[in-house]
């Protein structure tokens, strides 16, 4: 339920309406691709990211896609693992480093999927205009970059200080 923030601050008011807009968008998108297509939002955005990217990329670079933290990410792609959707192997050129790859398994249920995520777009934006999505793309793309500069500020500030 959209909670009417009576609020005498316009920013405090587009930050709360914001917040509670991205939750039930992704609440929607994850529950409809569940039912759908038989898969997460965040399996998506994996195999979304391994398509575009050439099917390799290492878990640092996964986590950075999908914005999560590292050892969730290990969690995640162990269970994709096992489900067929990705393989992961040492690189041969650093054996430290580990590369995951997009299985045909999971190009398959990922080509399945991208007309399940149309469909959520469209339930989405069915009622925005042209126009009014183009209005709002820069706004949008504002607050992603202000919200990961904050983040990445944080994050400088968590790291102990050289003595």
């Amino acid at each position: 339920m959209l909670i009417d923030v009576e609020h005498e601050d316009t920013f405090t008011r587009i930050y709360i309406l914001f917040d509670q807009a991205a939750h039930v968008v992704r609440k929607y998108g994850d529950t409809y691709l569940r039912r759908k297509a038989n898969l997460s939002a965040i399996k998506f955005i994996v195999l979304q990211a391994l398509t575009r990217n050439g099917g390799i990329m290492t878990p640092t670079e996964l986590a950075e896609w999908t914005h999560t933290e590292r050892h969730n990410i290990t969690t995640l792609l162990y269970r994709m693992g096992k489900e067929g959707f990705i393989s992961t192997e040492r690189n041969s050129r650093d054996g430290r480093s580990v590369n995951v790859t997009l299985t045909d398994k999971g190009r398959k249920v990922h080509n399945q999927a991208v007309p399940v995520l149309r469909d959520i777009v469209k339930q989405v934006v069915s009622s925005i205009s042209e126009s009014d999505a183009a209005l709002l793309e820069k706004p949008l793309s504002v607050l992603w970059q202000n919200a990961h500069d904050g983040l990445e500020h944080l994050a400088k500030r968590a790291q102990p200080q050289p003595k």
